[in-house]
């Protein structure tokens, strides 16, 4: 699974603010999923704005061990 993270600058690209309260402002206002990081400021999944998601692979379902 290969997850793409937008860059610091592609943030502020794409919300034209520079400072951690203005990028989380615009992210929430347009309602693009995001998440803040341990320092503070906001990280997005490219897939949040693309739309293509990648399939997680299928978990395996439990099958009871036969006694014989």
């Amino acid at each position: 699974m290969n997850i793409q993270f937008l860059s610091h600058e592609q943030v502020c690209e794409l919300t034209g603010a520079k400072t951690k309260a203005g990028q989380i402002t615009v992210l929430k206002r347009n309602g693009i999923r995001h998440t803040i990081k341990r320092n503070g400021w906001p990280c997005v999944i490219a897939s949040a704005l693309t739309g293509v998601t990648t399939n997680a692979p299928e978990t395996p379902t439990w099958q009871p061990r036969l006694v014989g």
